[in-house]
């Protein structure tokens, strides 16, 4: 029993990427259930991106034929030394190789994170490229150029879009056959109130634990051993060089309140607009001698995500941004101790699937005696300003004033990151004694044993129920093309409304 018939003998997932990450992990997880519960009419899967040939997703045999195609062309705009001509002649003819058929209309295209437009040719070609071949779309929207991603405008200008509207019909796949996925439920929220019908909810799957192979751990801590070169614990952040990730929190977490421990993320990687922020943050770490290692797992032979994971004492998550939280869900399967800040976005999809975190806090809150109060104000009265004017005219109606510094304690996340380096530049038991009793969640989980999340007894998304929720959307796609250019418009401008609170700016996000 397959569920709902499904009408394509082709499924082509395309995505900027297959670098470690939410994303990569939802294709791993669901792929193989979606290729199941399909059934035999499916004959064919072809996984198409950019970035590394020897990046890919790690998938079990699928029982169909599967192709993966690498182009450089696909990967995100802002890694590209080629005009848009010559990037978008490569991106059709991989469009062509992918899909040969001069009739495509029993393919289906899974693309992933199309408005976050890290490469708007790649989404223009693609809806081009239905269009002219009839094939089906997935928008599948983990993430929104408009929520908070302001240096995507320049590069949209600079693939051609002058204009809100143009860019919302691209990213969105105006005039296509298409249905919109959105993985959290004030996302999907949005999107149905400017494309009813045509949205879904999908949270990303949970998959059970697997039973630990206790030889693979031991080997893994092995190769921990050897690499760091101590005997401390281990306190993972599984994340790569990003602003929204608020790594410099996560630093200050494990200085307070395990200082003989190790702080490493899993990848040390970053895009060419990340790269200030990470250079910052190693400079930091090197000259203050932080017990941090970034990077941990990006060379041959590192152990797996999950491996270290599970000889991590404890898991960190810090992020102000998230799409759906995978990392919180990843901690919970490997039975690690996770501390994370509460993401009002991410929260309430997690409890729905039936988790509850015992080390959940709101906010760091940091006495204002740490930091240069004036500074930090004026900084961040530059940076609300640069950020508004590189905006489009709509969005600047829209932007916040600068938020009013004063001399009550303020949360860490509402820091420059400059402010949170002069914070950590100060001795941690020092920083911790003047905050302490300012965080008493934190001081709870300083002196009380962590716990591990507990699994859900009964998750409501396993990558079954992910497999069944996605052929209902492919049986939902309309049969011909609809023109929501102006719907897409919409949804665009309502995300970013939502995304123009004070609440939700960051001035992590806003640096350079």
């Amino acid at each position: 029993m397959h569920g709902p018939r499904f009408p394509y003998d082709h499924l082509c997932v395309a995505h900027y990427h297959w670098r470690t990450g939410g994303v990569r992990r939802v294709v791993e997880l669901t792929l193989p259930e979606i290729v199941w519960a399909a059934g035999p009419g499916l004959k064919k899967a072809t996984l198409l991106a950019g970035g590394s040939p020897k990046e890919r997703p790690e998938l079990s045999q699928l029982g169909i034929d599967t192709i993966f195609l690498h182009e450089p062309a696909c990967d995100y705009f802002s890694t590209q030394s080629e005009t848009p001509a010559a990037i978008t002649n490569k991106i059709r003819a991989v469009l062509c190789q992918a899909m040969p058929e001069a009739d495509a209309s029993k393919t289906l295209i899974w693309f992933q994170n199309p408005a976050l437009a890290r490469n708007a040719l790649l989404c223009r070609e693609i809806a081009e490229f239905s269009r002219q071949r009839g094939a089906s779309l997935i928008l599948h929207h983990h993430d929104f150029w408009c929520a908070g991603r302001w240096a995507r405008w320049e590069e949209l200008k600079r693939c051609g879009w002058e204009s809100l509207s143009e860019a919302a019909g691209c990213l969105f796949a105006a005039q296509t056959r298409s249905v919109h996925v959105g993985i959290n439920w004030p996302d999907f929220q949005t999107l149905d109130r400017s494309l009813s019908g045509r949205a879904f909810h999908l949270r990303n799957p949970v998959a059970p634990p697997l039973r630990k192979n206790e030889k693979s751990l031991t080997k893994a801590r092995a190769w921990l051993a050897d690499e760091l070169k101590t005997d401390g614990p281990l306190w993972i952040y599984p994340t790569r060089f990003l602003r929204r990730k608020n790594i410099l929190e996560a630093i200050l977490i494990a200085r307070w309140m395990r200082p003989e421990a190790t702080l490493a993320t899993t990848s040390g990687r970053f895009s060419s607009d990340e790269a200030s922020y990470a250079d910052d943050i190693k400079q930091a770490a090197k000259k203050n001698t932080w017990r941090v290692h970034f990077g941990l797992l990006d060379n041959p032979g590192a152990p797996s995500v999950a491996e270290i994971l599970g000889i991590a004492e404890a898991a960190v998550h810090t992020s102000v941004q998230e799409g759906f939280g995978m990392g919180f869900v990843e901690a919970a399967a490997a039975g690690t101790p996770l501390i994370a800040r509460a993401i009002p976005d991410v929260m309430p999809d997690l409890h729905m699937s039936g988790f509850e975190f015992p080390q959940i806090y709101q906010d760091i809150l940091i006495a204002p005696e740490l930091f240069d109060i004036a500074t930090e104000t004026q900084h961040q009265a530059n940076l609300f300003h640069e950020a508004k004017l590189a905006l489009p005219p709509a969005f600047q109606e829209i932007f916040p004033r600068p938020p009013t510094l004063g001399d009550d304690a303020i949360p860490f996340s509402r820091l420059s990151r400059h402010a949170q380096l002069e914070v950590l530049s100060h001795p941690a038991a020092l920083s911790w004694e003047i905050c302490k009793s300012l965080n008493p969640d934190l001081e709870k989980f300083r002196t009380d044993p962590l716990q591990a999340t507990p699994w859900p007894t009964n998750p409501v998304q396993t990558p079954a129920h992910y497999a069944a929720t996605f052929l209902k959307m492919a049986a939902a796609i309309p049969t011909r093309a609809v023109d929501c250019r102006q719907n897409a418009d919409k949804a665009q401008m309502e995300l970013t409304t939502r995304a123009l609170k004070r609440e939700s700016i960051f001035p992590i996000q806003l640096e350079k």
